[in-house]
């Protein structure tokens, strides 16, 4: 036990994250703008209301204090500080929001950890092409100048986009958000697909920067989408697919963002379809500037998958995972009832190999299991023994990967801690150790049981998981 308590020292970020889209709610109220969440989508979705944190955060905020959480990670709407993106002044009602929810936060010994921009375009930057507009960069970096100058007194931890080393796989969504995956879809070239990844990326290296001038006793990082790969058979093929694909989905974007420089390979990509990037933000910094340096990064794991050479004549077929590139099932690993492999050895993996590549400390800002399986009972608790050996595991993981691979990771904030919607707007499949009740009025909150097992962990700073 006390092995354990030196893996995470006291500054160790114990917490949970979530997203606004997803979880605040309060679509047309404080004078909030609409972004591409905001209208009819392709699968019926309304996030209009959420968990309804923008009516609830109180509440919601002195949950989080009774499980003992020290940070919560949270977006700020781009369109509740500006409703078209780049309007020319500031709402005070959304500023003024923000301003209450963090203040309480900090009272309560809970350190925001705040997400730029978490997929929610402002509707009006997106009918102008979204990402593909180099005027929605300017837009941005004005809307970061405005968050870091409102709050930066009080958040000392930024991430800048999130997941966005998906934007090379799903461009579209960068133009049009979830419309994208409908009947009017974006129809991209493979030029725009790139100029749409760079305006992301030249918006990450603008806030890292504005974020080193505006507030200096801060530290900004990126957020990375893992998806970690295994060769499928020890055939070389396979360890190549393997290799090509955590290259392509992890290790080319995180070379960019560490050096300011695009890989080599993927420069001629660029080249080949007719897009040529440039090297320099538009007031003419390098991206290569030491100011644009990130000093963290901060990733979501929730699976592991498998990679083969699809062109070997007894290769199995594949599933596409998410729209966005084929994986195979791992014959070792058991799955969830939502059908994710659990791997809590492939994060410690990950960790490591993350580590000793960039040698930049890692926050685990997403981890979970998501499942349809919680059932409010008539004692008003939801029991979810299935979700706490699932956390446990992780949990180990990440202790393992600090003690015995001295990996620097600054903390772990598994995802959804109180029910939100899925990205898909379902309100069925459920993360949190608080279980919000969407078909009640006022959408009651109920503790299950992993609400406190989770305090028992944050209390004896990781040495009590249960169950070893």
């Amino acid at each position: 036990m006390n092995e354990t308590r030196k893996a995470f020292d006291e500054g160790f970020y114990w917490g949970g994250s979530t997203s606004a889209f997803q979880f605040e709610g309060g679509a047309r109220e404080g004078g909030k703008g609409r972004s591409v969440y905001d209208v009819d989508l392709p699968s019926g979705a309304d996030f209009s209301i959420a968990s309804d944190f923008y009516h609830n955060w109180e509440q919601d905020i002195d949950l989080l204090a009774g499980m003992g959480f020290n940070s919560f990670r949270m977006s700020i709407a781009w369109t509740r500080l500006f409703s078209n993106g780049d309007d020319p002044e500031v709402s005070e009602e959304g500023a003024a929001f923000y301003r209450r929810v963090f203040e309480r936060l900090v009272a309560r010994g809970i350190a925001p950890v705040v997400t730029l921009y978490h997929w929610d375009l402002p509707l009006a930057l997106a009918k102008r092409g979204g990402w593909l507009d180099g005027q929605t960069v300017d837009a941005f970096l004005r809307y970061c100048e405005t968050c870091f100058s409102l709050y930066g007194d009080l958040v000392k931890n930024w991430l800048t986009l999130n997941e966005d080393n998906l934007s090379l796989m799903m461009p579209g969504f960068q133009v049009a958000g979830p419309r994208a995956f409908g009947p009017d879809a974006p129809r991209l070239s493979r030029a725009e697909g790139f100029a749409i990844y760079h305006n992301t990326n030249l918006a990450h290296f603008g806030a890292v920067r504005l974020c080193h001038e505006l507030v200096p006793d801060a530290r900004i990082g990126c957020m990375l989408a893992s998806s970690l790969a295994y060769p499928l058979t020890p055939d070389p093929r396979d360890v190549l697919a393997a290799q090509r694909h955590n290259r392509a989905t992890m290790y080319d974007y995180l070379d960019l963002l560490t050096s300011g420089g695009y890989p080599v390979a993927q420069l001629d990509e660029m080249r080949e379809a007719g897009f040529e990037p440039s090297t320099m933000l538009p007031d003419g910094t390098l991206l290569s500037d030491a100011g644009c340096r990130m000093d963290f990064i901060s990733l979501s794991y929730y699976f592991s998958i498998c990679q083969a050479d699809g062109s070997r004549a007894d290769a199995p077929s594949g599933h596409t995972v998410q729209t966005m590139f084929s994986s195979y099932d791992n014959p070792r690993l058991e799955k969830s009832s939502f059908g994710w492999t659990i791997d809590p050895l492939g994060l410690r993996i990950l960790l490591g190999d993350l580590y000793g590549r960039y040698r930049l400390p890692l926050m685990v800002v997403e981890n979970g299991l998501g499942v349809t399986d919680d059932v409010l009972g008539e004692d008003g608790c939801v029991h979810d023994p299935y979700r706490i050996e699932y956390l446990r595991q992780h949990i180990s993981a990440v202790r393992d990967a600090v003690l015995e691979d001295k990996v620097d990771v600054l903390g772990y904030l598994p995802w959804g801690c109180i029910d939100l919607l899925s990205a898909s707007g379902d309100a069925s499949k459920r993360y949190g150790f608080v279980y919000v009740d969407f078909g009640s009025e006022g959408l009651p909150r109920h503790k299950k049981d992993s609400y406190e097992w989770y305090r028992r962990v944050i209390a004896s700073n990781g040495a009590d998981l249960g169950g070893e």
